[in-house]
């Protein structure tokens, strides 16, 4: 009869003749992952396994025992599985990773340890023998550390389980206070042996290997109390006299499963042909292993059976000494062990006692260790972080201090807490950098950090960077001004006095209020200057507007090029580069090519831009009444007085927003005599010395006749026009203008000088050459450069350039001021200045006016561009180191020459 297969805890009825009492036998151990958990290979022959299922546990309790029951020898096989089992152990794993309940398997571990242990102390209260089963033929010492922790645990638990088992009407009162039928005695069963001991001349040597198994064993027993004289204080027994080790010698079933069951195929079809086909395979097993049994004597089921036979006989008595008690011993009924097992399940499986609970610490001994050595290290990593700490130090400083702190702490920490005490250094560094330590960090908008402690206050609108965040004792810190302890050197608006700079935090700082302080000490706020178009309110409840708009401005980086249909009066003002060769026309009154065919020059507006590169000339046409330039300016739409813009003008900016300063400056020194080509600036601070010249740009003009109406200009044959030709008599500073004859008009050589400004932030100040030159003096003191390159209608001129100063790391200069002295001419020099600060998308920068800004003749002007370029999203930061000029720029087009109009009478 094949024994019947249950579960602890029993909970169905379906065993007949529970009056009988049993020998209860357990089995627990490791088993290799081929064996999906089965360890009872040993007793297959009793119990009749299906080693081909795929078992399952109860992943709750992370183990299960599942149990035989052999009415024929009235024994009670339990099978402990659970995570000493690979098969279990791989697919607990599995199930970890997928759930991701825990960064450290270890800690899982130490769950799934306690669940087992607590299952097999439940075993160890039952069972009258227990078998470890182990996969090779050593000892495993990890057993010694489990079996201490058991024991420990049992001597705490005993009062409370004695008090679970008083409540079972009928249990012997020696098992109540014993808690237990019997002190256990274990049995050691090692599926495999050395390869020399499987031969036949060896097996004669196999009781060897036993036997000092057993005496290796006993001896680790006995040397950490596991095993005692009196067994009844102890958790186990060993045999005193009878063998208690077994080593197999045969082939285990599962390690060659398909030769195992075609063996067994063979064999059931010998058996069956005498007509008996109607038997199972499962069937077989018994009548197997029984002839197996008759050939070999040497078997496990006899070496147990021994055990199981004195146990009914007069049962087991392994004290050692003297003077010692029969150790008490009780054999039960099949009713009774079933009700006594589940009340000693549901005690330790889903117990919560404190003393029960200690198990659970004393087998995570990797976590004990763990939390240990990294209690011990912390500090050290602590101490790592606080050495030569500044007063106040910003996040970038406080993570890299982090940073070591943690490669210390990650040198002597180990185990699974790792994680936990590397977090809990990161609080107390946070905590120790924010307890008075923390830096403000607001960044200025040069991209410096401020360096006072955080705090509360500063200048609106700083924005170089990430604001503090925010705290919950907001209301503690001090109140103060952004500080960066950052100075620059920087030009006055004129250039004539440089004085030291704090690094600006707010926009109207950088680009208004200290160029107006230094104004005032300079005096130059005293001079000429151009007022920019900027917010003029008509309330006193006026708002900074809410940028939602895509409207672009019409600004004069915008206006329209094309020519109204009908004007056709005009005179026109043709220019053209001093780069051709002006002696080719000759001194006879040659004229130069196509000079007399308008109809091939471009008509344009009243004004235009210079240095054309597509054609040879551009012809200017000048209009007769300003009826259509008022017409056009009625039509513009008024700027808001309720509304400012709260940044800078760009191309992005809103229509009919005005901001409420202006970041730009155009200045009059004086008369354009204040400039001498020879000697070069004299009264400008902080230039180079070899830098300090403006560039000269001869431009030729060519006046062409009316024929309908009195002209705007001279005519060929007036007086006025000598005045204009002679050299040297009325101009004695400049060569402004020289003239001669030509087929269609009269001709002018126009003198402009005109400056790019470099300045860094220590003040040396230079000039340009070129887009890609500084200009440097000729050693014979002779300006050779002109004013071409850098007045170019196709090439912009970089907004950053390296410093020609001498430093370890070269600093980057920007583009500050544009140096312009203006003809003795019927001319007007015009600007239209346009900035892109950055790589587009960048918006480009214009100052707001809506018409290129005309300068007055024979004058000395400076154009002072922004100190800080800011957007909507920010400032656009100065470069660290060299860039390509697409970094930023002045876009080409800037210089223009206008007609001189006339006021009506």
């Amino acid at each position: 009869m094949r024994p019947q297969k249950f579960k602890i805890p029993y909970d169905s009825g379906k065993f007949i003749d529970t009056d009988k009492k049993v020998v209860i036998v357990s089995v627990f151990g490791k088993s290799e992952y081929r064996a999906k958990g089965c360890k009872t290979d040993m007793l297959s022959s009793i119990l009749q396994v299906d080693l081909l299922d795929n078992p399952k546990i109860d992943y709750q309790n992370m183990c299960e025992i599942e149990g035989y029951y052999n009415a024929n020898e009235k024994t009670v096989y339990l099978h402990l599985k659970g995570c000493l089992d690979a098969y279990s152990l791989i697919n607990t794993y599995n199930k970890f990773t997928s759930k991701q309940e825990c960064k450290d398997f270890l800690s899982v571990w130490a769950h799934m340890k306690d669940r087992y242990a607590r299952a097999l102390l439940v075993l160890f209260h039952i069972s009258h023998v227990i078998i470890l089963t182990h996969p090779t033929h050593n000892f495993d010492y990890n057993y010694i550390h489990l079996f201490c922790a058991m024991d420990i645990v049992r001597q705490k638990i005993s009062g409370q389980l004695s008090n679970v088992l008083n409540s079972i009407e009928g249990l012997p009162k020696d098992w109540i206070s014993n808690v237990r039928p019997c002190s256990p005695r274990v049995l050691f069963y090692f599926e495999t042996c050395p390869t020399i001991f499987q031969e036949i001349e060896g097996e004669a040597n196999i009781k060897k290997l036993e036997h000092s198994l057993e005496d290796q064993i006993y001896h680790v027993l006995r040397k950490n109390r596991i095993v005692t004289n009196i067994s009844t204080n102890s958790l186990f027994a060993i045999p005193a006299n009878q063998e208690f080790v077994y080593v197999n010698t045969g082939s285990t079933e599962y390690r060659d499963m398909f030769g195992y069951m075609t063996r067994n195929l063979i064999q059931s079809c010998k058996i069956s042909s005498g007509g008996a086909t109607s038997r199972s395979l499962a069937s077989l097993n018994c009548y197997l292993h029984n002839d197996d049994i008759d050939a070999d004597a040497r078997s496990f089921k006899s070496f147990l059976q021994q055990h199981i036979n004195l146990a009914f006989a007069k049962g087991f008595d392994d004290n050692v000494g003297r003077h010692t008690a029969p150790a008490y011993f009780e054999i039960p009924t099949l009713s009774l062990f079933f009700e006594v097992t589940n009340k000693v399940y549901d005690y330790f499986m889903h117990s919560t006692d404190k003393e029960l609970n200690t198990l659970h610490n004393l087998l995570d001994t990797d976590v004990k260790f763990s939390k240990s050595r990294c209690s011990k290290v912390l500090p050290r990593a602590l101490q790592a972080y606080q050495e030569n700490l500044p007063q106040h130090y910003t996040r970038a400083y406080h993570e890299s201090k982090l940073a070591h702190a943690i490669i210390v702490f990650e040198m002597h920490a180990r185990g699974p807490l790792f994680e936990e005490f590397s977090k809990k250094l990161q609080v107390e560094c946070d905590k120790h950098w924010k307890a008075g330590r923390q830096m403000c960090e607001v960044l200025s908008l040069t991209g410096n950090p401020c360096t006072n402690p955080i705090h509360k206050g500063g200048s609106e609108g700083a924005g170089g960077g990430e604001q503090c965040e925010n705290r919950n004792d907001d209301n503690d810190l001090p109140l103060m001004e952004h500080c960066s302890g950052v100075r620059y050197i920087c030009a006055c608006n004129c250039g004539r006095c440089q004085g030291p700079r704090k690094d600006p935090f707010n926009l109207k700082q950088a680009n208004y209020d200290y160029f107006q302080m230094l104004a005032k000490q300079c005096g130059c706020v005293q001079l000429e200057s151009l007022q920019f178009p900027v917010f003029q309110p008509s309330t006193h409840n006026f708002r900074p507007a809410q940028l939602f708009s895509t409207t672009k401005r019409k600004d004069s980086f915008s206006r329209d090029l094309s020519v109204p249909q009908g004007q056709t009066e005009a005179c026109s003002l043709e220019v053209e580069s001093l780069n051709d060769d002006i002696t080719a026309y000759g001194s006879g009154g040659q004229s130069p090519p196509n000079s007399d065919t308008n109809e091939e020059m471009p008509i344009l507006s009243n004004k235009a831009s210079l240095t054309p590169t597509d054609v040879d000339k551009v012809v200017i046409q000048v209009s007769e009444s300003d009826a259509d330039t008022s017409k056009e300016k009625s039509l513009i739409r008024q700027p808001s007085t309720t509304e400012y813009l709260p940044g800078m003008l760009h191309t992005e900016s809103p229509a009919g927003l005005l901001p409420q300063f202006s970041s730009w400056s155009l200045i009059c020194l004086g008369p354009s005599s204040l400039y001498s080509h020879n000697v070069g600036l004299q009264h400008q601070a902080g230039f180079l010395s070899n830098s300090a010249f403006l560039l000269p740009w001869d431009v030729t003009v060519r006046l062409e006749h009316q024929k309908e109406r009195g002209s705007l200009w001279p005519m060929v044959g007036d007086q006025n026009i000598h005045s204009y030709c002679s050299r040297g008599k009325n101009f004695p500073n400049l060569n402004n203008m020289r003239g001669r004859k030509a087929k269609s008009g009269k001709e002018f050589v126009v003198k402009i000088f005109v400056g790019v400004e470099y300045e860094c932030p220590r003040g040396h100040r230079f000039m340009a050459a070129a887009p890609d030159k500084i200009f440097k003096l000729a050693g014979n003191d002779i300006v050779k450069d002109t004013g071409n390159k850098v007045t170019s209608s196709t090439a912009d001129m970089p907004l950053y350039f390296p410093c020609p100063c001498r430093q370890t790391k070269p600093l980057i200069a920007q583009l500050m001021r544009i140096h312009v002295v203006t003809p003795k001419a019927p001319v007007h020099v015009t600007l239209n200045p346009r900035v892109q600060p950055g790589p587009p998308p960048c918006p480009i920068f214009v100052t707001g006016c809506e018409e290129p800004i005309k300068l007055s003749q024979s004058a000395y002007w400076i154009l002072r561009l922004p100190y800080v370029y800011m957007g909507d999203k920010g400032p656009y930061l100065p470069p660290k180191e060299p860039v390509p000029a697409s970094h930023g720029r002045l876009l080409a087009g800037m210089y223009g020459i206008s007609e001189v109009v006339p006021e009506k009478k």
